[in-house]
């Protein structure tokens, strides 16, 4: 009888016991679910070919955190070639630049469709900063005989390659455009604060990207 009455408490205790366990794990479940539901990756691409020509990826992964603001990072490669750049007047011959571009991004991204319900809402505001680092074919000199070498913009270097690295400060906005279920395409217009001749952009910048949520 004793044994009878222990295997019904225990028995009852694990009934009792598993909604709750059962109740925790689907609320972790759901948790897990809208946190992933936040995020979404996706990334720019870019080409340009001519005198200048131009490969870039970027992938980049995002979050929403509060209403409609997006946090995110990005990871960037780029292929540049500067065609007749540089000029060797002791051998009245031209030089191209060619280099390859890395480094990585964090943005902010907001979007207004928590102001509006029409298209105006696909509209967003987008601020970044960007770390890129690259080798430049010559290094820093000075004028002849030091320098042999000449740039477009009057400044001198010797045959020897030399790292550079760049901070860019970019500020702007674009729209949005739902692409079908979860995928969308992003199109920006962004203006770099630190522009100079160091820069591998010129104001203003027209990117392309897309992304698809999880």
């Amino acid at each position: 009888m004793r044994n009878s009455i222990c295997v019904f408490i225990l028995t009852a205790l694990l009934l009792l016991i598993n909604p709750f366990n059962s109740a925790s794990q689907e609320s972790a479940r759901a948790k897990t679910h809208e946190f992933w539901h936040r995020v979404s990756v996706g990334g720019n691409v870019g080409f340009q070919f001519g005198s200048i020509t131009g490969i870039v990826l970027s992938p980049e992964i995002r979050i929403r955190l509060i209403d409609q603001l997006h946090l995110g990072i990005g990871f960037n490669y780029e292929y540049l070639k500067y065609k007749d750049y540089y000029y060797n007047p002791s051998k009245d011959e031209y030089l191209d630049f060619k280099s390859n571009v890395y480094g990585g991004r964090f943005f902010a991204r907001y979007y207004l469709s928590s102001l509006f319900d029409n298209a105006l809402g696909n509209i967003f505001a987008h601020i970044e900063y960007e770390y890129l680092t690259y080798s430049r074919p010559y290094e820093s000199s000075g004028q002849p005989p030091d320098g042999s070498i000449v740039d477009p913009y009057g400044n001198w270097y010797r045959p020897g390659k030399q790292m550079m690295e760049f901070n860019s400060f970019f500020v702007g906005g674009g729209y949005s455009q739902t692409l079908g279920g979860r995928a969308f395409l992003d199109l920006m217009l962004l203006f770099n604060l630190n522009d100079s001749y160091l820069s591998p952009y010129s104001n203003p910048i027209f990117r392309l990207g897309f992304g698809i949520g999880l």
